[in-house]
């Protein structure tokens, strides 16, 4: 594979994370309420991936009440992005270095200090196949599709959505 091909892919999976994170900001306003046209996007847009994660299951429990099939279809989507905050972390702020293309070694690394196996760690190295990456790509493009579908579910159906007046416990 080129070092061109490379790049083009690893561009296709990052426009594909914004993408799916601006889908997501946009089901997380709607769950917020149509009057909050100005306060909701305000606090939304700096949100980082995991806590955008925590208030959708949030509002959803509270605001889905009625609609379980949603609310488990919702759970299910939100868990497998849960999943790939990893990659996409490395994705957006590792240290990539592209070496050998011959044997396709693409490793990452993220400097975060951590202590593990009684040391401190200075960074986790993270080695991508071609493979890798076409599947990350292909889950991607699944789960846009489904956050997408979310999205016009919710449009469609805005009007059952229950107000919030009592405090949800969050999981």
């Amino acid at each position: 594979m080129s070092k061109d091909r490379i790049f083009q892919l690893i561009g296709k999976i990052t426009v594909q994370f914004a993408t799916m994170e601006h889908r997501l900001q946009g089901l997380l306003e709607k769950l917020m309420g149509d009057s909050n046209t100005l306060v909701g996007p305000m606090f939304i847009h700096d949100i980082p991936l995991a806590g955008l994660l925590k208030k959708i299951r949030f509002l959803a429990r509270c605001r889905l009440k009625n609609d379980s099939n949603f609310f488990s279809d919702l759970e299910r989507i939100l868990k497998n992005i849960g999943t790939l905050r990893q990659e996409r972390n490395l994705l957006i702020h590792g240290d990539w270095k592209i070496e050998d293309l011959e044997t396709f070694r693409i490793t990452v690394r993220d400097f975060k200090l951590k202590y593990e196996e009684g040391t401190w760690q200075e960074f986790t190295e993270i080695e991508f196949t071609e493979k890798n990456l076409r599947d990350l790509n292909r889950r991607l493009e699944g789960l846009g599709n489904e956050v997408d579908f979310l999205v016009r579910r919710l449009n469609e159906n805005s009007k059952d959505l229950k107000t919030c007046n009592t405090p949800t416990s969050e999981k």
